[in-house]
């Protein structure tokens, strides 16, 4: 990632920084909107909100200046969502607030919860066709030290966490850190200089990205400074190309990953060239789902060579399901692991044991011709052509 201009010199070239911020729950969001807006008068924030109804979800969108609130309207879309909310009106609003000489750059501030690769995606299309004065700079996750441990390790989900942001929204908070922290180009933990919380923002954020531990500095500046990639931050977790985060500063190294030298955290990466056996796999997945960790990455099995299956999430919430379909180098298998306590070495067992032995790998694929498939509920209907 480069160093951008300033947001002052972006505005004078007519590309005034655009920040996305994210946050798990909407105190932290709003004291992160305060301390930024009061101590920059040229910039001006648009903030959403996602209100459940009984029947369906509301829009509500302010726009803030300082400790002014300069709109605050209800916004009716077809189908209210994130996504189509940053496309269909954050988007335009942004682009319309940018035309006004007094802003040097904006804040879309995220419903809490929300994820981050959906907006910085629906935002910098939107500003591409609006041909806005805008550019987007810098994802922001923005969390407390005090809330990351509990949020990444824990089994809570949006209901408990009183910020779900569509009808029947269970998703397990570590799901929602994991769309907030590894896509962000900056890190806001907010008193996590060290510790548990800022082992555990290093184990899952992206090579490239920054961190900032004080909450009170200035870190909307440096995040006008940066330039956000959409397919870097989106590399850094799909299946096809999901890779280790950038690692804690004090830690132990293994064969395995890393172990944090001042805190319990650590972190697996779980590689090898070989298939999973799709019944081994749905016996072990549960040792590795059970416990506090999160898990992304990708793997095939031996019955569908030509798919890139992915695996994601946390919480005691695992998902997999197939993420692409391979066209270009030979399958492997990859999980990227992050953990706090015990439980490392059950999960290195659990997946070693889910690998193909080596008499099954020197079979080759003929034998799982017709087999019955344990794993099509989640992956779906198998295609036989690219068996033999």
């Amino acid at each position: 990632m480069s160093a951008a201009p300033s947001a002052g010199r972006s505005a004078e070239n007519g590309n005034r920084p655009v920040a996305v911020l994210a946050t798990i729950n909407p105190i932290d969001r709003e004291v992160a909107l305060l301390g930024v807006l009061t101590d920059r008068p040229d910039v001006v924030a648009v903030v959403h909100d996602i209100v459940l109804k009984e029947h369906g979800a509301r829009l509500r969108r302010r726009v803030l200046h300082g400790t002014k609130t300069l709109e605050d309207e209800w916004v009716e879309l077809e189908h209210v969502c994130p996504s189509c909310a940053v496309r269909e009106d954050a988007g335009p609003t942004v682009a319309r607030l940018l035309e006004d000489p007094r802003w040097v750059g904006a804040v879309l501030a995220l419903p809490p919860g929300a994820e981050l690769l959906p907006a910085t995606a629906g935002l910098a299309a939107a500003l591409h066709e609006l041909s806005a004065a805008g550019v987007l700079a810098a994802a922001v996750a923005y969390a407390t030290a005090d809330l990351l441990p509990e949020a990444l390790l824990g089994d809570a989900d949006a209901t408990a966490g009183e910020i779900p942001i569509a009808p029947g929204d269970d998703r397990a908070l570590a799901e929602i850190v994991l769309g907030q922290l590894p896509p962000a180009d900056l890190v806001v933990l907010d008193g996590g200089a060290s510790g548990r919380a800022r082992d555990l923002a290093d184990a899952v954020r992206r090579p490239g990205s920054q961190l900032i531990d004080d909450a009170h500095s200035d870190w909307l500046s440096r995040a006008f400074s940066l330039r956000h990639s959409v397919a870097h931050a989106e590399a850094h977790l799909h299946a096809s190309s999901a890779s280790p985060g950038v690692g804690a500063e004090r830690v132990c190294p293994d064969e395995y990953g890393w172990c944090a030298t001042d805190s319990d955290v650590w972190a697996l990466d779980l590689h090898t060239p070989a298939a999973l056996h799709p019944e081994r796999l749905l016996e072990e997945i549960d040792t590795v789902a059970n416990g506090p960790r999160v898990v992304w990455g990708r793997f095939w099995v031996p019955n569908r060579p030509d798919s890139v299956c992915g695996v994601y999430g946390g919480g005691r919430q695992v998902s997999v399901g197939v993420a692409d379909h391979r066209g270009g180098p030979d399958p492997s298998t990859r999980w990227l692991v992050v953990g706090a306590g015990p439980g490392r070495e059950d999960v290195v067992a659990a997946f070693e044991r889910a690998v193909l032995t080596a008499a099954e790998q020197e079979a080759g694929l003929l034998p799982w011709l017709g087999r019955e498939d344990p794993l099509e509920p989640y992956l779906g209907a198998r295609s036989t052509t690219h068996l033999m």
